[in-house]
């Protein structure tokens, strides 16, 4: 009896457990859609940026399904929900597929969301953690708008109300915003477009994703003909169609950096762009408007020599904030590929990767004061064949100091002393700095020092980053709190722990004080670049250039211990520039930013590591000084790799008066 008893009160908490659940489910479903306060993405000084537009209020055109193109409808269920007329709300098949799989492969391979489970989302629950929980609450509540609105008005609720990115709400502003037609004229290829769009549309908007964008059409209009919406001479064509996508307009501020911002939150807050947040950033309004305004006056000077683009990142390095951002020199200027963020556009970095390999050097017993022989050398490739590296003002200065080679950014010793090091070595050293390539070392050969590899504007600036402070590890941050529609604070960027990069950080302190030494040498630059140039910003500022072959690319970086300076100049759709070099093309640009930067600085301080000494050394031989040679120096030198022999370049003769020749050459004879 006791037993049965027992029995009935679990069953009947169970029932009431379930309706409660139920009804806590789908109870958002049965009110009003809420209305969030706008997404307002702000400036490190609370300026503001851009205001995500609402759903509400963005671009929309609300339209009957019956004024929907046929294509737009099949080529949506068949991206998003292909069993869409054979469930109540739910998949229970694709569930169960979905649920195998994350068992038996360890990772979500598929989802199973059906169209009425992603619009109860998208209306009513878009500010709800995504969790388990969550899932099973929508499930139900995708159950309950089932049986209350038919197949049709969930399609029409759907394609009225789902984001396509750059505040188009809705198929309809959709077509008006990247094709400029009204719905009704969709063609298969721009409805399957659109239809690509729905499982991601920031990283598939085709303005600044065209090739995602058209992976997932593709992707469409395969899943359109196993499903036999079309047959295979329709995907073709499709495929095949041209198609015009226009520009959205940004009313905002930095838009390459906002949207950075945007896409990589929208990874833990989806409903990032629908609103309701706050976002407060690094950017500082004021060096953000002098970098954008300096690569526009100075790009119109270089118009001339078919220059028409450049790109501009500076941060913190202990704090990794980013200050300023110019991904482009105007986000809407077709002409230059405007909407390519350069920051992050991957291209060959020409010089500006020497420092680091000398870092390397330093590392290994070579100094400043190191000589190279600055001659012709010839190396063999891998694939057989000669390579001879040239200067960039083809001539050779015979026996050089590493200081002058990397102050003057000499191509032939760099390339020497890299074949000493070897390329593994050095691949492991920019890896640490966080400079990767993909392929394996000697796919680039010796030549990567020079530019032979590609890389970001974001990345080399982290690495200058990295070497500022020293081989200790940072990186870009570009938001520093983010509070939800509530006021609560959802995230807040936490201090930088700037640990070491090298398991020897003594050393790689000493070494990194030796190229930022090298770097801020005015007189080490004159081979190359004269004894006034505009990398003397008449402050001990670390500095480098980078020219890639055929001028296709020219890069300048600049750092001191508290802001590190990237700059790109070049043409976005890879046409070379007309005999533009880095001090020509990116060194005035940065020249003027971080003069304005630096304007109210007094002081930079260097703070010279322990383990360093000085020594007095000859000048053309970097061996110690012994009295005789002409010209002298006082060169840096990590203790212990100092030079032992005086020099022997230069020795003193006793000229016999009667003969005129030397004392040992007259015994000689």
């Amino acid at each position: 009896m006791n037993r049965q008893f027992i029995g009935k009160i679990a069953v009947l908490t169970s029932m009431v457990g379930i309706l409660a659940f139920t009804a806590w489910a789908i109870w958002p479903v049965t009110k009003p859609v809420p209305i969030l306060p706008s997404t307002k993405v702000l400036d490190r000084n609370g300026g503001l940026l851009y205001e995500v537009t609402r759903p509400e209020g963005g671009v929309r055109t609300t339209v009957p399904l019956s004024a929907m193109p046929e294509t737009l409808k099949r080529a949506t269920v068949a991206a998003e929900d292909a069993r869409f007329y054979h469930h109540n709300g739910v998949d229970w098949q694709a569930v169960s597929r979905a649920v195998w799989q994350l068992m038996t492969q360890r990772r979500v391979v598929s989802g199973a969301s059906t169209l009425e489970q992603q619009t109860v989302k998208n209306l009513y629950f878009l500010t709800d953690r995504r969790t388990p929980l969550q899932k099973v609450r929508e499930m139900a509540a995708a159950q309950y708008w089932s049986l209350t609105h038919t197949k049709d008005q969930t399609l029409e609720t759907y394609l009225n109300t789902v984001s396509f990115s750059n505040n188009s709400f809705g198929a309809a502003a959709a077509a008006r915003t990247y094709f400029h037609k009204p719905i009704g004229e969709l063609s298969l290829a721009e409805s399957a477009l659109l239809a690509g769009m729905l499982d991601s549309p920031s990283e598939t908007d085709p303005f600044r994703h065209w090739k995602r964008a058209k992976q997932r059409q593709t992707y469409v209009l395969d899943r359109m003909v196993a499903d036999g919406v079309i047959n295979a001479e329709s995907e073709n064509e499709a495929a095949r169609t041209d198609m015009v996508v226009f520009p959205p307009k940004h009313p905002m501020k930095a838009p390459h950096f906002v949207l950075r911002v945007l896409d990589e939150l929208e990874a833990e807050y989806p409903d990032i762009r629908i609103g309701g947040y706050t976002i407060k950033t690094t950017l500082d309004p004021d060096l953000q408007s002098v970098a954008a305004d300096v690569v526009a006056r100075r790009l119109s000077t270089l118009a001339d020599q078919r220059v028409t683009n450049a790109a501009v990142m500076a941060m913190e390095p202990r704090t990794g904030q980013i200050l300023a951002y110019v991904g482009s020199n105007g986000y809407f200027d077709e002409a230059i590929q405007g909407q390519v963020d350069m920051v992050q556009a991957q291209r060959q970095p020409g010089s500006s990767l020497k420092p680091f390999m000398y870092f390397l050097a330093f590392q290994r017993g070579f100094s400043p004061s190191t000589i190279i022989a600055d001659l012709p050398v010839r190396y063999e490739t891998t694939d057989g064949k000669p390579y001879y590296p040239r200067n960039y003002s083809y001539k050779y200065y015979g026996p050089v100091t590493i200081r002058e080679a990397l102050g003057s950014s000499l191509n032939i010793p760099a390339v020497k002393v890299l074949d000493k090091l070897g390329l593994a070595s050095f691949f492991a050293t920019l890896e640490r700095f966080g400079v990767d390539f993909p392929e394996q070392p000697e796919h680039y050969g010796l030549g990567v020092v020079l530019g032979g590899g590609e890389t970001t504007l974001n990345d080399v600036t982290t690495a200058y980053a990295r070497l500022a402070l020293a081989g200790r590890s940072t990186s870009p941050v570009d938001v520093l709190e983010v509070k939800n529609a509530n006021g609560a604070t959802v995230f807040s960027a936490k201090p930088k722990l700037n640990a070491p990069l090298f398991e020897d950080q003594k050393t790689a302190e000493q070494a990194a004080y030796l190229v930022a030494d090298v770097l801020t040498d005015k007189s080490a630059r004159s081979k190359s670049f004269g004894e006034a140039n505009l990398l003397d910003v008449s402050k001990p500022v670390a500095a480098k250039t980078g020219t890639t072959r055929d001028f296709h690319d020219n890069w300048a970086f600049g750092y001191t211990p508290d802001i590190v300076l990237g700059v790109w100049v070049g043409n976005a759709n890879g046409e070379p520039m007309q005999g533009v070099s880095g001090i020509t093309g990116a060194v005035p640009i940065w020249h003027d930013i971080i003069q304005y930067r630096l304007k109210n600085v007094d002081r930079i301080v260097w703070t010279k590591p322990e383990g360093l000494v000085t020594r007095t050394v000859c000048a053309s031989s970097g061996l110690l000084a012994n009295g005789i040679c002409p010209k002298t120096k006082n060169e840096l030198f990590i203790a212990g790799q100092e030079p032992e022999k005086q020099d022997d370049w230069y020795v003193r003769l006793d000229i016999d008066a009667d003969t005129g020749l030397a004392a040992t050459d007259k015994c000689r004879a």
